[in-house]
């Protein structure tokens, strides 16, 4: 009780201003994200003020040059004073809240994975859950189709799309196209090839062009979790799905920068592609993937159903709202 009272004076005057954009506006607003809506009663207890604007408005643009915390929230690079980027993380239920970015821009990519530092019986329990979980109930990023019966026939790969070619400071090493011929061409098997959801009109056009050239290779709608199952090896650029099948321990290869290469193989060329899709599985035997998923959901992301979700989203504002500069 004592230190909520000395927060609350020590916060006294504090701002938090939440920049979003058109897709989580609204639902931060009508409280329908439970992630905000316990950081809000949270703030709301340390006596810390809040203020939600539209992320490239007039207000967001003056406020991101004040000293407030400003947390971004759809936006990966967003230039500003104090910030803090929020967003899910590949997991639904866990989120990123992180001073240099959110997926290939977090601040964990340029963190260090030992998995001497993790306890395994802990690790075991958190990854069968979480997994156990997503896997029995088709559960995804994005919605899935039913789980196949029978099984797919199985693979020697299969790569999931993205649409990140043409984005200001694209991450790729390698584009699509070049993924399913060299993938394609370095396997004898079947290579399932996934576009992406929301697959924009010309890139689909460019995959089925490439998928066509490809005798070996063909396009696949069935589950995300279907298809990392039946196949070797996991090949994307960045995509969720890359991280969604470390949940089934597959050898996955992303073809971009990304925050969770820890536990992937990062070829940056066509040649160092094709060794990875025909020695990944053999490089990545021992990996930890149990230790890893703990690391990374557990160590450095926010679980807001945890009892202890309070304490550690403080912990990561405290100080940086103790650095504004009061009007006055």
């Amino acid at each position: 009780m004592e230190q909520a009272t000395a927060d609350r004076q020590e916060m006294s005057g504090r701002t938090v201003v939440l920049h979003t954009n058109e897709y989580w506006h609204a639902p931060i607003r009508d409280g329908r994200i439970d992630f905000f809506d316990k950081l809000f009663k949270l703030l709301v207890h340390k006596g810390v003020a809040i203020r939600l604007v539209s992320l490239g408005g007039t207000a967001s643009d003056v406020l991101l040059g004040q000293d407030h915390l400003n947390i971004i929230v759809g936006d990966k690079n967003r230039a500003g004073r104090n910030l803090l980027y929020a967003a899910p993380t590949y997991i639904w239920g866990f989120w990123y809240l992180d001073p240099k970015g959110v997926n290939w821009t977090s601040s964990i990519r340029r963190a260090a994975f030992d998995p001497g530092q993790v306890d395994l019986e802990r690790a075991e329990y958190f990854f069968n859950g979480v997994s156990g979980y997503m896997l029995r109930e088709n559960v995804s990023r994005a919605p899935q189709p039913p789980r196949a019966d029978p099984p797919l026939e199985p693979a020697a790969a299969v790569i999931f799309c993205q649409d990140i070619q043409a984005l200001d400071d694209p991450p790729h090493f390698l584009n699509t196209a070049d993924i399913i011929r060299t993938t394609a061409d370095a396997v004898h098997g079947i290579v399932y090839v996934k576009p992406h959801p929301n697959q924009s009109r010309g890139e689909l056009r460019r995959i089925e062009a490439a998928v066509a050239a490809c005798p070996n290779a063909q396009i696949s709608v069935a589950s995300v979790h279907d298809l990392v199952g039946a196949a070797r090896v996991v090949v994307t650029q960045n995509s969720a799905a890359g991280f969604e099948a470390l949940m089934q321990r597959k050898p996955v290869i992303t073809c971009a920068r990304s925050d969770f290469w820890h536990a992937t193989l990062t070829p940056r060329t066509a040649a160092d592609l094709a060794e990875a899709v025909r020695f990944g599985p053999a490089a990545m035997a021992d990996f930890a993937y149990e230790k890893y998923f703990w690391w990374f959901l557990e160590g450095h992301c926010l679980e807001p159903q945890k009892e202890d979700f309070d304490a550690r989203v403080w912990a990561r504002i405290r100080d940086r709202l103790a650095v504004q500069v009061l009007a006055g």
